[in-house]
C-alpha cells in the first residue's frame, strides 16, 4: 500500500515517515481514527535490537499509535506461520525466507526466537535473490570469455535488460545496485526450469545454502521430533524449482523437516503480535 520502508542503519526517521504516511492512509479507508492502541511494524533490516529500538521511538513520535512493536518482516511471517493454534507444537517452527536476501527464524518449543542469515548482499545473503543474480551474470561471463559451459543466460539477461550485447551487460552491472541484479534471478530460475545446465546447478547450490539455514536452526528442536518448515519470499513460490530443489536438499539433508504446503498470510502474524502485546 505504501513506498518501501526497509529499515537501514541510521535510517529510523526516513522509514517511520513511510510507515506513518502508510498507517494514516490505511486508517482513512477503513475509518479508523488514530492513535491505534497498538502498531506492530515488520520491516526488512529491523531485526535487531538497535534498529527495533529506533524505529519503535520515531513511529511514537509520529503520533500514529500509543504503543508499537517493531521486528523484521521475517518474524512477522514466523508468527503468521506458526501461531499457537497453528504450525509445529505450541506453534513452534522455523520459516525460511528467499527474496532479494535470505534468511530464517525460528520458534522453539519454549517459545524463544532465534534466526539465521539475513546479512546482507555484503556478507553473506546465499541463495536469495542477489546471490542468484550474480550467478547468471558470473555464468554469462564465463560462458563469453571462454572459461565455462554455454547456455542461453547472456541471451536472457540481455533481452531481459534492453542490451544489444555483453559490452552493454559489463558497463550495467557496474552501475547496478543489488535490488536491480537480484531481479535477474528469475531468468536463471527460468533456464533452471527448462533444463539447463548451468542454471540448475546454480538452484541446487542455492537450495543448499537455504537448507544450511534450517540446519543451523533445528539445534534448537529436540530430535527425533519432526521439524515444521514453512517457506516465503519471491523465490519460494510454490512453482518455483528453487522450492523443489529445496525440498529435496531437506529431505536428503534433513529428513525430519515436514514443509508446509501453505500460503503464509504475513499480516496473519501482525496482528497475532498485536494480540500479545501487554
Amino acid at each position: 500500500m505504501g513506498p518501501g520502508a526497509a529499515m537501514r542503519p541510521e535510517g529510523a526517521e526516513r522509514s517511520a515517515v513511510v510507515i506513518a504516511e502508510t498507517v494514516r492512509r490505511a486508517a482513512a479507508l477503513a475509518g479508523v481514527d488514530l492513535p491505534a492502541a497498538r502498531l506492530v511494524v515488520g520491516a526488512a533490516g529491523a531485526g535487531r535490537a538497535q534498529e527495533r529500538r529506533e524505529l519503535e521511538a520515531a513511529l511514537l513520535a509520529h503520533g500514529v499509535a500509543r504503543r508499537t512493536r517493531a521486528t523484521s518482516d521475517g518474524e512477522i511471517a514466523l508468527a503468521a506461520a506458526f501461531g499457537k493454534e497453528g504450525g509445529g507444537r505450541d506453534g513452534a517452527g522455523i520459516f525460511l525466507n528467499a527474496g532479494t536476501g535470505s534468511v530464517a527464524f525460528a520458534r522453539d518449543p519454549e517459545g524463544r526466537v532465534h534466526r539465521s542469515g539475513g546479512l546482507g548482499w555484503q556478507l553473506g545473503d546465499e541463495g536469495g535473490g542477489y546471490w542468484l543474480g550474480r550467478r547468471a551474470l558470473q555464468a554469462a561471463g564465463r560462458a563469453t570469455d571462454g572459461r565455462g559451459e554455454g547456455s542461453t543466460l547472456l541471451s536472457r539477461l540481455l533481452a531481459a535488460l534492453g542490451l544489444t550485447d555483453f559490452g552493454a551487460l559489463i558497463r550495467w552491472a557496474a552501475l547496478a545496485s543489488p535490488a536491480q541484479v537480484a531481479a535477474l534471478a528469475p531468468h536463471l530460475l527460468n533456464a533452471a526450469r527448462e533444463g539447463e545446465a548451468v542454471a540448475q546447478r546454480s538452484v541446487e547450490e542455492a537450495a543448499r545454502e537455504l537448507v544450511a539455514l534450517v540446519g543451523a536452526l533445528a539445534r534448537h528442536f529436540p530430535e527425533p521430533e519432526p521439524l515444521a518448515v514453512a517457506t516465503g519470499g519471491g523465490l519460494l513460490r510454490p512453482t518455483s524449482p528453487l522450492l523443489a530443489a529445496v525440498r529435496a536438499a531437506l529431505a536428503a539433508d534433513l529428513p525430519r523437516a515436514q514443509l508446509a504446503r501453505r500460503t503464509v498470510d504475513a499480516p496473519l502474524g501482525a496482528l497475532r503480535l498485536a494480540a500479545e502485546m501487554e
